[in-house]
């Protein structure tokens, strides 16, 4: 269902003062998690701003159809100095519905591209997917990603993505896109009142996986992982967090059914608070994925006081320290054994990971300012 919502203003942060003329629409077609913690974060700096959202349900139906299932709200849009729009959606099909928009400075944001999301063979990729992203990046004035490696595995593949058209194929589009694109990381809300010095329970190694039950995150290696610490007759528990989806796989629930001694929590908690809360009781904060662009559950881990252990490869390398990255399954295996023999261990592995990140910079009190810029609403 689509919406189109003010909220009251949020005294954290300032009000900004502009011209009355300047009008910002917001549009987010997959109105859930990240997305929707970014679309909220600028409803503070601008609170009068137009936003347009669709549910985050059915991705595949928000990307061809989302700018048609906004139709009536898109027509009731004033003309706006700048668009903002995340790259679910198609940007040539909501300039060509809504003219007040044509105009505006139209910002392109992406959380994740078409092009490097993981597929078993290329044949399978749907290339509508990532020829929505392209057009829609050549429409932008400005194309933001939120980690390096999400910029540089979308440009670098567009030229040979587009050389699958069997004639008329077009050249140098990626360097258009490049030309206008740049790294802005998603901001994340790092609680300020949260403290990282509670105590943990030394006793068993607690390892939380705060991601979606699905298979693009690779839950396979990560069990394994976990039965072969069982099989060594080690002594954990785990938290597996995140959100989940109707088509689970197998692999969660025989985890479950045959380690149910091992579980702290399974599966979402309820509130912010309760989960920001459950993170400070872990040690480790594991990834396995196989697609992440950015990784704002592993931050949130850390920001708790949690070990990060990830894979090396995608954005991973650009955030975390050489010694939280892991080449293959059997090292991750590895590190956690050690752990689970003394998890007092993490604590102190910890606070040098914290020494050699500066985790403030993917903070939102450090980049609400350039978001601002990015609206056109100047530094703050």
């Amino acid at each position: 269902m689509a919406t189109s919502r003010k909220r009251s203003h949020d005294d954290r942060e300032p009000v900004l003062s502009m011209s009355h003329d300047h009008h910002v629409a917001i549009i987010e077609m997959f109105n859930g998690g990240s997305h929707r913690q970014l679309v909220d974060l600028l409803r503070t700096l601008i609170p009068s701003s137009s936003l347009l959202t669709l549910s985050d349900k059915k991705w595949h139906w928000r990307a061809r159809c989302g700018a048609l299932q906004l139709l009536p709200q898109l027509l009731d849009l004033p003309p706006s100095s700048t668009l903002f729009l995340t790259a679910v959606g198609s940007l040539p099909e909501v300039l060509a519905l809504c003219p007040n928009l044509q105009s505006a400075k139209k910002v392109l944001y992406f959380h994740e591209n078409q092009l490097a999301y993981p597929t078993q063979s290329e044949q399978n990729r749907d290339f509508q997917y990532g020829y929505n992203q392209v057009l829609s990046a050549l429409a932008a004035d400005m194309v933001l990603f939120n980690s390096r490696y999400n910029l540089e595995s979308f440009v670098d593949r567009v030229d040979a993505f587009l050389n699958k058209m069997p004639d008329c194929k077009p050249k140098g589009i990626a360097e258009k896109i490049r030309k206008k694109s740049e790294v802005l990381y998603f901001p994340v809300e790092f609680p300020l009142k949260l403290s990282r010095d509670v105590s943990r329970d030394n006793s068993e190694l607690h390892i939380v996986w705060p991601h979606r039950w699905e298979h693009d995150k690779n839950p396979d290696d990560l069990f394994a992982s976990f039965q072969s610490l069982v099989d060594s007759g080690l002594k954990f528990k785990v938290s597996v967090l995140g959100k989940t989806y109707q088509d689970v796989p197998e692999v969660f629930e025989k985890f479950r059914s045959t380690n149910c001694t091992l579980i702290a929590q399974w599966g979402p908690l309820d509130t912010r608070e309760e989960y920001l809360a459950h993170l400070q009781t872990c040690h480790v904060v594991v990834s396995t994925a196989l697609h992440e662009f950015y990784g704002v559950a592993m931050l949130e881990g850390v920001w708790a006081g949690c070990l990060p252990l990830c894979p090396n490869r995608l954005s991973y390398p650009e955030i975390y320290p050489r010694e939280c990255l892991f080449n293959t399954p059997a090292q991750l295996t590895k590190q956690l054994r050690q752990l689970c023999k003394n998890p007092e261990i993490a604590r102190r592995r910890w606070e040098g990971v914290m020494e050699k990140m500066d985790i403030q910079q993917y903070s939102w009190e450090r980049l609400k300012s350039r978001y601002a810029d990015v609206l056109g609403l100047g530094n703050l």
